[in-house]
């Protein structure tokens, strides 16, 4: 557990990229549901349980479909579980460290919804950091490149998920 851990946070701190996360089936599905669950539990503290449920599932879907998508155009498909297992990953250990605190002391009514608005933009510039080095790493692409293909999925993800959910 403390090597997973580490590994992720040294992702997180751009020290490390995909090709350090092991292929594995079992790390994937393990990530993936914690990744589910702790996606539901943060959108509960906005949003109804079925809507929280469906953009769980719909944020790790579009990440499955993305990142297959730039893998297959770059014809580097044997990448895909590695890569998909280091944003999973990336996902539940940036929003149990970050997300979760965070949403748990606004709920509280320790943050004003101004700093909570503010600490939230932070923490979405540094995801976007993480998966533009991810993404340059898996794609060997420059990290602008990286970024602006971060900011795609983020944007498109987004605006289907606000679209079909009508949250």
């Amino acid at each position: 557990m403390e090597v997973i851990f580490r590994l992720f946070w040294n992702i997180c701190r751009l020290k490390q990229g995909p090709e350090t996360v092991p292929s594995s089936i079992s790390l994937f599905l393990t990530l993936f549901i914690c990744n589910f669950i702790l996606e539901t539990l943060l959108g509960l503290t906005v949003y109804s349980i079925g809507q929280s449920i469906f953009l769980a599932f719909f944020a790790i879907l579009s990440l499955f479909v993305f990142i297959l998508i730039w893998l297959v155009l770059f014809r580097l498909t044997n990448r895909y579980l590695q890569t998909l297992t280091t944003l999973v990953g990336v996902s539940l250990f940036t929003n149990f460290i970050c997300f979760l605190p965070i949403s748990i002391l606004w709920k509280m009514g320790v943050f004003a919804d101004s700093t909570y608005a503010m600490i939230n933009l932070l923490l979405i510039f540094w995801i976007l950091s993480i998966y533009a080095h991810v993404f340059r790493s898996a794609l060997n692409i420059s990290f602008f490149l990286g970024f602006a293909l971060a900011i795609t999925y983020f944007i498109t993800f987004n605006t289907i998920a606000i679209n079909l959910s009508g949250a």
